[in-house]
């Protein structure tokens, strides 16, 4: 739950930016997103070590699984589901 919370704190900061804002952030800005990505970064270590899971192992894994879900030719520049192209 706390890993929530946390990853809710990035959301906040970027809530009412623009995408050109949210690549302009100012200095205070940018340090407190620096904390709540570490915090976040605490809470999911933390997570997998409890679990037995290898973090890098696990998002690796993932990276393979979304390269066969989303190939670069058929999703880009499209929001769609996986189950939803042909």
């Amino acid at each position: 739950m706390a890993l929530a919370v946390e990853a809710s704190e990035i959301m906040e900061i970027f809530q009412w930016l623009t995408e050109d804002q949210s690549r302009e952030l100012s200095e205070e800005k940018l340090a407190e997103l620096k904390d709540e990505i570490g915090d976040v970064a605490i809470y999911l270590l933390r997570l997998s070590e409890k679990m037995g899971i290898d973090l890098i192992a696990a998002a690796e894994s993932k990276l393979v699984k979304n390269i066969a879900k989303y190939p670069a030719e058929k999703v880009r520049g499209s929001a769609k589901k996986y189950n939803e192209y042909d």
